[in-house]
This record gives C-alpha cells, sequence and structure tokens, in this order.
C-alpha cells in the first residue's frame, strides 16, 4: 500500500482554507445584521448593511451545499 502523500496534503490544505472561508462567511454575516438591526434600532438606515449580511449568509449556505454535493455521488 502506497500513501499519496501530495495528494493528501491537497486535501488537507482545502479542507482548512474551506472551514476557515465558512467561518469568515457565517461570522461576518450574523455580525452584519446584528448590527444592522441595532442601527435601525437607533433610527438609521442600514438597508445596505442588512443585504450585506444576508448574502454573506448565503453564500455560507452555497458554500455547505457544494459540500454536501461533492461528498454525495447520486447528486453527480
Amino acid at each position: 500500500m502506497k500513501i499519496d502523500w501530495a495528494a493528501l496534503g491537497i486535501v488537507a490544505v482545502v479542507s482548512i482554507g474551506m472551514a476557515v472561508l465558512f467561518t469568515v462567511l457565517l461570522s461576518t454575516g450574523i455580525r452584519s445584521v446584528s448590527a444592522a438591526n441595532l442601527r435601525r434600532h437607533q433610527g438609521g438606515s442600514a438597508t445596505a448593511v442588512l443585504a450585506g449580511g444576508y448574502a454573506l449568509l448565503g453564500l455560507a449556505g452555497l458554500l455547505v451545499l457544494f459540500g454536501l454535493w461533492l461528498i454525495v455521488p447520486q447528486l453527480h
């Protein structure tokens, strides 16, 4: 049995990178939506911040769906 260490390294780097990307998208989206709600309660306009927050949350959701599509062979 021979282990392809280069392929294992690529999988590890991509997995860690996507985990960091997902965490950044999710936390930034939640923070943006929360900040927009605070601005709205203080009487300001926060439409752009709220839309950006929901867009980031949507991207995080799409990243999860893409990962599921890669894992489940029946979806290909």
